[in-house]
């Protein structure tokens, strides 16, 4: 027996054939599969092809094929091993090897299709009481418009093919793509959608998820670079801007602070309760080109930062320093919300003076 068919046999395609564990979907090199340790139907378990490891998000299991074989059965290591090499591997799979992915369509694109889509969409009594708790009023989340994430693949697949029948092509879509049956779909998450915004078009969606993705995140893209026919969202910002200042920024005069908020919905609530202040929402990482677009505010005397949890432990060296660059040490005011999006005391202190001597000039 040669090299090549000894791996074949005690790889971790032919240890899911063998165990006859129930294969539920794949990407590229992974393999879901429901796990035999904690009986979950949901595809828990993770059958990495490249590695032969396996590790179940469940009940954490993990480890690689021989010993997922051994485990299974009850048996040493050895012995499964002597077992796994004494019949022909199968090799029989799902997985899809080549991914077909596609260009992201232009902003006006992007909102046409997001707005339809959002508008099929509900938002939950228990988002609803999560938004109201976080400080928005019913008014601010219905013209935000947050929607409740669906997770049903089968309401998932039926809202794409009513999209398709209003004559919208999803190729180029972030977060939609073709699941392993060729049908449209879209990536879900357990947690609510949150437009974002470029000249009042929706050009993208954060999900602010209901648990923790990973390293502490709570926040993330609604993307499918990963998917067959998928598409990658973009890194974007976000400007919340007064109307009576859209014409300065135009004019690049002088403004006396702005806030940059480290999340949509944090930038969203501050806007919300702050009306006449300019707030810039960016995501926890931020690339070069979209910092570029902050240039118009060249003038600016203060620029509050204000950071989520998230961001000021695993990105807020990068951040600031990129803001330090643009706008000077001197100029530049830290802030943490450390929860549910609450605004800094001394953000709010600030902001609360310049309304009222604003009301008194008026």
């Amino acid at each position: 027996m040669n090299q090549q068919e000894i791996l074949k046999r005690i790889s971790i395609i032919n240890v899911k054939n063998k165990l006859e564990l129930t294969e539920i979907y794949s990407q590229k090199d992974i393999i879901y599969v429901e796990c035999p340790f904690c009986v979950s139907k949901r595809g828990t378990m993770k059958l990495n092809t490249s590695n032969n490891g396996y590790i179940c998000k469940e009940c954490e299991n993990r480890g690689y094929a021989i010993g997922l074989y051994a485990k299974c059965k009850h048996i040493s290591n050895k012995q499964a091993y002597k077992e796994l090499i004494r019949e022909k591997a199968n090799m029989t799979n799902q997985l899809v090897t080549v991914l077909t992915t596609n260009t992201r369509k232009n902003n006006e694109e992007l909102d046409s299709v997001y707005q339809s889509f959002l508008e099929k969409l509900t938002l939950s009594e228990q988002h609803t009481t999560k938004l109201l708790q976080y400080g928005f009023t019913i008014e601010e989340i219905k013209k935000i418009g947050f929607r409740t994430i669906p997770t049903t693949e089968e309401y998932k697949i039926l809202i794409c093919k009513e999209l398709i029948k209003e004559g919208f092509d999803l190729r180029g879509i972030p977060g939609f793509y073709k699941d392993k049956n060729f049908n449209w779909n879209f990536k879900s998450h357990k947690g609510i959608f949150v437009p974002v915004l470029d000249n009042c078009r929706i050009i993208g969606l954060r999900i602010h998820l209901d648990s923790n993705y990973s390293i502490d995140t709570t926040d993330i893209w609604f993307s499918s670079s990963q998917e067959n026919d998928g598409t990658k969202a973009d890194n974007s910002i976000m400007f919340l801007v007064p109307e009576e200042s859209k014409i300065q920024l135009i004019n690049k005069r002088k403004e006396q602070e702005i806030v940059i908020a480290s999340e949509f919905l944090l930038a969203y609530k501050i806007a919300a309760i702050y009306k006449n202040t300019i707030v810039i929402g960016i995501p926890n990482v931020i690339s070069k080109a979209e910092v570029k677009r902050i240039d118009i505010f060249r003038k600016v005397e203060n620029v509050f930062v204000i950071q989520d949890m998230h961001t000021m432990l695993h990105n807020s060296e990068n951040l600031i320093s990129t803001l330090i660059n643009k706008f000077g040490e001197k100029n530049i005011k830290l802030g943490v919300s450390y929860k549910n999006c609450e605004i800094p005391e001394d953000l709010k202190s600030y902001l609360n003076r310049k309304e009222l001597i604003e009301k008194r000039i008026a």
